[in-house]
C-alpha cells in the first residue's frame, strides 16, 4: 500500500471555507457532486483508459497528487464500475483504496468488502472481510483477507465457497488458505464440508472447480445396494482434454462381484464430426454353472467366465465431399447376462443407450438380444441413393459353457451395398410412377450355407384419384439371385448343412387400394366470445365435423417354391397371400375460439380471438378375408378354415386437451370372444405432471395360422410429476399370470437451488437394487 502522503495544515481552513460557500450557494453544491471527475491512465500494455470519478464531494490534496471522494463515490469504465462510501485515489501510482459498502462489478462477477485497494492499471490489490460472486459458476467465495493477484488469481485466508444463496449456506467448503483461480480450480488447504454451517468432514486438501465450461476432475459419485451386487461405489473421474475432446474413467466397487473399470471418449471437432466410445470391464468374483444358480429365469443359459467387458460406440461424420456421409456402430459384450445385470447407474445400458440416442438417433439393441456392429457410407441425389455397409452381428448365446463358437449360423454382412430409386413420375405427362432398390451382399455365417446375394425389387404405381375418391394400384416383383458356396459341415457331427443351391427365385406382387371420404359439419351455434382482458384464456367449441373414411384394399403374393433356396433371412422366404382388407374409419374434428393477445395493426398487444382445431375422435373398424385360407387342404383335420380375421375395433378418444383414450380390440367371428384388447387412459396436467395406466390381453389360441402357448395379462401404471422442488418419476409392470414376473420403478428427485438429492430404487424378478446420490451444484454436475 503506498504511503499516505501528509495533510497540509490549511486544510481545516480550506474545509470551512467550502462549506460556508455550499451553504450560500446550494446550486453550485448541486453542480458540483453531479460533475464526473475523469481518471485517465496508461495501462501495462500501454492503453490509455478512462475512468470517471463522482461522489457526493470532491476534494483534492498535494497539488492534485491525491484526491479524496466521499458519500456515494461511484468510479465507472464502460460496464464496470466500483461503489463505496469513501474514496482515495493516489494520481503518481494509480491506486485507489476504498472504504465502507465497497461494492465492485468486473464483467459478470461482483465483489463485495469492508475495504478494498486496487490498482486501477493491473488491477491487483487486497480485500477485507470480502467477497466475490462468480456468475458463471453461481460461486460465492468469501474470505477474511483477500489478495487479488496478476490475472484472475485470489488468495484468500478463511476462505469459505459455495454455490448456495443466502447467509446460511446449505452446504460450504472452509478452508485455512484458498488458492482461486476465475474460471479455473479453488485450492482449499486444511478443507471442511459443512451443512448449514455445521462441520461433517475434513480433508487437508480439496480442490475446487469454479469453472462455467467443462472442467476436468472429479464428478458426482453413485451409491447403490443391490441384492447381486451388494454394496455399490461409482466413482467418476472427467478429463477436458480441449474444447472438442473429452474422458471419463470410473471405478466401481460391488461388495459381491469385484471392481469394474470404465473409460469413456467422446470427441466433436466439427459440428458434422460426433465420436463416442466406451469399455468397461471386470474380473467378476461370481460365476454359474446352471440356470438356477444366478441365471435369468427361462433363458436356459449358465456363464462361467469371470473376465467380462462390454465394448460400445458410435461415429457420424461427412467425408470431404459433404453429399458422402460415414457413420460406424460398435457394440460387443463378453456374454448374455452383462447388459442385464449393469443396466442402471453410471455407464449401464439404460445410461449409454439414453446417451447415445440423443447425440447420434440411433438406438442400441435390447439388452437381452444379439449385439450388432457395422459401418455405413452413404450418398443422396434429388431421385436415388446409394449405400454401402457392412454389419457384423455377435450372437451373445454362444461360449461361456453354452454352445461353442464353431457353430454359430449368424449370419454377417460382409460387405452390402444398396442402391435406391425414389417413387416419381416416369413422364411429367403420365400419372404412372416407378421405384426400386438393389441390394448386393456377401453373407458369411461360420457354420451353415454361405455366399452372395443380389436382390432387385422394381415397382410400378398407378394412383388415379377424382373428386369421388381415389384409386391405388401397384405392382413388383423381388427377383433374387444366389451365387453360393459349398456348405460348409458341422464340426460336431460332420454332415453336411441342409441342401440350399438354389440360384434363383421371381416373387412377383400386387396391390390395388380404393378410398373414398365424405363429410358434414355442424354449426353447435355458440355466441361468439368478446375479446377483453377479463376474458383472457376462455375458449369454446363453435363447430364439429364428421368425416367417414372406407377403404377397400386387394393384396396378392403367389406361391413360389424358395426351399431350395438359401436361408439367410426373411427375405429369403416371402410367404404367399391372396386378401381383401376392408375398413370403414370415423373422424370427429372439433373447430373452437380462444381469446388470446395478439398484435393490432398499429403493433399494440390487445386481446382477439383465434381459432384452433383438434380431433377429438378416431375409430377405426377392419376387418380381412384371406382366399387361400377359405380354400386350404393342409391339416383340415386339426384345424378348420378360418378365413375370415379378427374384427379390429381401434378407437382414440381425446375428450379435452389433457385426457386421452384409447383401445385395440380383436374380436374372432369364430371364437366369439377377443383374442387381444390393448387398453390406454392418458392424463396430462401441464403444471402437476402427468399418469398413465395401461392394459394388455391375449389369450391362448391354437389355429393354422396362429398359434399362442398361454394366455397374457399385463397391467402397466406409470407416471411422473412435480410440486414445487420436488420431482417424482414411477413405473409399474405386473403380469396378473405369473406374480413373480414384476417389474417395479421409483425415482424421486429433489432440487434446490444449489444440490439435487436423487433416489431410485428398480425391482425385477431377477434383482433388487437401490441407488442414491447427492449433486452439488457446479461440484461434478
Amino acid at each position: 500500500m503506498p504511503i499516505m502522503p501528509r495533510v497540509s495544515p490549511l486544510r481545516p481552513f480550506v474545509l470551512l471555507a467550502a462549506c460556508l460557500l455550499c451553504a450560500c450557494l446550494p446550486g453550485m453544491a448541486e453542480r458540483a457532486r453531479a460533475a464526473a471527475q475523469p481518471l485517465v491512465m496508461q495501462t501495462e500494455d500501454e492503453r490509455l483508459v478512462r475512468w470517471d470519478l463522482s461522489a457526493d464531494s470532491v476534494t483534492t490534496y498535494n497539488a492534485s497528487e491525491v484526491m479524496e471522494a466521499e458519500g456515494n463515490v461511484l468510479l465507472r469504465r464502460g460496464s464496470e464500475f466500483m461503489k463505496a462510501d469513501f474514496a482515495r485515489y493516489y494520481m503518481a501510482t494509480n491506486w485507489i483504496y476504498l472504504k465502507g459498502n465497497v461494492f465492485v462489478l468486473a464483467g459478470q462477477d461482483e465483489i463485495q468488502a469492508e475495504e478494498a485497494e486496487f490498482d486501477l492499471r493491473s488491477r491487483v490489490g487486497w480485500l477485507k472481510k470480502g467477497r466475490i460472486f462468480m456468475s458463471g459458476p453461481h460461486a460465492y467465495i468469501a474470505g477474511e483477507h483477500i489478495n487479488k493477484h496478476w490475472g484472475d488469481i485470489y488468495t484468500f485466508k478463511k476462505a469459505k465457497i459455495t454455490t448456495c444463496d443466502g447467509d446460511v449456506p446449505a452446504w460450504s467448503f472452509t478452508a485455512d488458505e484458498a488458492v482461486v483461480e476465475i474460471d479455473g480450480y479453488a485450492r482449499l488447504t486444511h478443507s471442511t464440508f459443512q451443512v448449514k454451517d455445521v462441520p461433517v468432514g475434513y480433508t487437508p486438501y480439496f480442490l475446487v472447480p469454479v469453472k462455467s465450461r467443462r472442467q476436468t476432475g472429479l464428478l458426482t459419485p453413485e451409491f447403490s445396494r443391490s441384492s447381486k451386487k451388494g454394496i455399490v461405489f461409482s466413482q467418476p473421474f472427467f478429463w477436458a482434454i480441449d474444447d472438442s475432446n473429452d474422458m471419463t474413467f470410473s471405478e466401481t466397487w460391488m461388495e459381491q462381484r469385484g471392481f469394474m473399470h470404465g473409460m469413456e471418449f467422446r470427441t466433436r471437432p466439427y459440428d458434422d464430426t460426433t465420436g463416442w466410445l466406451r469399455f468397461d470391464w471386470l474380473y467378476d468374483k461370481e460365476t454359474f454353472s446352471n440356470d438356477s444358480d444366478g441365471g435369468y429365469r427361462g433363458d436356459g443359459l449358465i456363464r462361467e467366465n469371470r473376465e467380462r467387458y462390454w465394448l460400445r460406440g458410435m461415429y457420424d461424420t461427412r467425408l470431404p465431399d459433404p453429399a458422402w456421409r460415414f457413420k460406424m456402430d460398435l457394440d460387443l459384450v463378453s456374454d448374455q447376462d452383462f447388459l442385464r445385470e449393469f443396466k442402471y447407474g453410471f455407464g449401464g445400458f439404460r445410461q449409454n443407450r439414453e446417451e447415445l440416442f440423443a447425440l447420434f438417433s440411433r438406438d442400441l439393441q435390447e439388452k437381452d438380444q444379439n449385439r450388432v456392429s457395422g459401418f455405413l457410407l452413404t450418398r443422396d441425389w434429388e431421385r436415388a441413393s446409394l449405400a454401402l455397409s457392412s454389419e457384423y452381428t455377435q450372437n451373445i448365446r454362444l461360449g461361456n459353457g453354452n454352445a461353442r463358437h464353431h457353430t454359430d449360423t449368424t449370419v454377417q454382412r460382409l460387405p452390402q451395398m444398396d442402391a435406391f430409386l425414389y417413387k416419381g413420375r416416369i413422364l411429367p405427362s403420365l400419372p404412372l410412377e416407378a421405384e426400386g432398390s438393389f441390394q448386393a451382399a456377401y453373407l458369411y455365417r461360420r457354420t451353415g450355407t454361405r455366399g452372395a446375394r443380389y436382390m432387385a425389387t422394381p415397382r410400378l404405381t398407378l394412383p388415379l384419384s377424382s373428386r369421388y375418391g381415389s384409386l391405388i394400384a401397384n405392382a413388383g416383383l423381388v427377383q433374387t439371385l444366389y451365387d453360393t458356396e459349398t456348405p460348409s459341415r458341422s464340426a460336431a457331427s460332420g454332415a453336411a448343412s441342409p441342401k440350399e443351391d438354389g440360384d434363383s427365385a421371381t416373387v412377383p406382387d400386387f396391390n390395388i387400394a380404393a378410398s373414398t371420404e365424405f363429410s358434414r359439419v355442424f354449426d353447435l351455434g355458440r355466441t361468439p366470445l368478446r375479446p377483453a382482458n377479463g376474458t383472457m384464456g376462455n375458449s369454446q367449441w363453435t363447430a364439429l365435423r364428421h368425416n367417414i373414411q372406407p377403404r377397400l384394399e386387394y393384396r396378392k403374393r403367389p406361391l413360389v417354391d424358395q426351399e431350395d433356396n438359401p436361408s439367410y433371412d426373411a427375405e429369403d422366404r416371402l410367404n404367399p397371400h391372396t386378401e381383401l382388407v376392408y375398413s370403414l374409419t370415423n373422424v370427429l374434428t372439433v373447430k373452437g375460439e380462444r381469446v388470446v393477445m395478439r398484435k393490432n395493426d398499429e403493433g399494440e398487444m390487445e386481446p382477439a380471438l383465434a381459432d384452433f382445431y383438434r380431433d377429438v375422435l378416431r375409430l377405426r373398424l377392419e376387418q380381412a378375408y384371406d382366399f387361400r385360407e377359405a380354400s386350404r387342404d393342409e391339416e383340415r383335420n386339426r384345424y378348420e378354415r378360418r378365413p375370415f380375421g379378427d374384427f379390429l375395433l381401434d378407437l382414440s378418444l381425446y375428450p379435452t386437451s389433457y385426457l386421452s383414450l384409447t383401445a385395440r380390440n380383436y374380436w374372432s367371428p369364430y371364437l366369439k370372444k377377443l383374442t387381444r384388447h390393448q387398453g390406454f387412459v392418458g392424463l396430462t396436467l401441464p403444471e402437476y405432471g402427468m399418469l398413465h395406466l395401461g392394459y394388455d390381453q391375449r389369450i391362448a389360441l391354437d389355429e393354422y395360422k396362429r398359434v399362442r402357448d398361454r394366455d397374457l395379462r399385463y397391467l402397466t401404471l406409470g407416471g411422473s410429476g412435480a410440486i414445487g422442488p420436488l420431482g417424482v418419476e414411477f413405473s409399474f409392470r405386473r403380469d396378473l399370470d405369473d406374480p413373480e414376473n414384476n417389474e417395479k420403478e421409483l425415482n424421486i428427485l429433489y432440487t434446490y437451488q444449489c444440490f439435487q438429492f436423487i433416489f431410485s430404487t428398480q425391482v425385477e424378478p431377477d434383482e433388487r437394487t437401490y441407488h442414491f446420490s447427492v449433486v452439488l451444484t457446479g461440484l461434478g454436475d
